[in-house]
């Protein structure tokens, strides 16, 4: 038995959880396609318009690592462990290639990310804690082998480093049409610039 499924028997939870835990452990799990948008969305609204380059660089290196998981998705399938017949399943879930976890890249592509553009090192540095969160809650689930949401980390990293590189360009090439458009959309919802505070330095 190889260490990836003998890490998955130890942290995959039992055939019957605490109903009062497992409906919390399934929203983590699947959190971060309403925290990424969600936190992007804020920080826009509420950061000085300096961060804007890096809010910017980030989605769109967000969306990177999810393509180069695509990518490592057709050079390595890798089954999930229930249609492997292994362990509990807690959730319900296609029976796709499970590997690398998106949801696991996501996260950590936003947490570094933020941290290394400086557009919310604090808010970075949380979404990587919780990231890791999320990556131990969909072994529980039985929806990820640990390698799985481990190849998601640095799959993420990557990302959160492109969006350092292409930040500068995108500050000077991108942000502008960006911004402009911003401004339109303030102004058709009738929306005075202002009505968002936003944060210094």
């Amino acid at each position: 038995m190889s260490w990836n499924t003998q890490l998955f028997l130890l942290l995959n939870g039992p055939a019957a959880p605490d109903p009062t835990l497992l409906p919390g452990i399934r929203m983590l799990a699947g959190s971060p396609v309403v925290i990424a948008p969600a936190l992007l969305i804020w920080l826009w609204v509420r950061r000085a318009d300096q961060r804007h380059a890096g809010l910017l660089a980030v989605a769109l290196a967000a969306l990177a690592g999810q393509c180069a998981n695509l990518l490592l998705g057709m050079v390595w399938f890798e089954p999930r462990p229930f249609a492997a017949g292994i362990g509990h399943t807690l959730l319900a879930h296609a029976a796709d290639n499970g590997f690398p976890s998106d949801h696991s890249t996501l996260m950590f592509a936003l947490g570094t990310g933020l941290l290394l553009t400086g557009a919310a090192r604090a808010a970075g540095a949380a979404v990587c804690v919780l990231g890791l969160g999320v990556a131990w809650a969909r072994v529980y689930l039985g929806v990820h082998f640990p390698l799985d949401v481990l190849t998601g980390i640095p799959v993420g990293a990557a990302a959160g480093w492109l969006a350092r590189q292409i930040q500068p360009p995108l500050r000077r090439h991108m942000l502008p049409p960006v911004e402009r458009l911003y401004g339109r959309i303030l102004a058709a919802l009738r929306l005075p610039a202002s009505v968002f505070p936003r944060g210094g330095q």
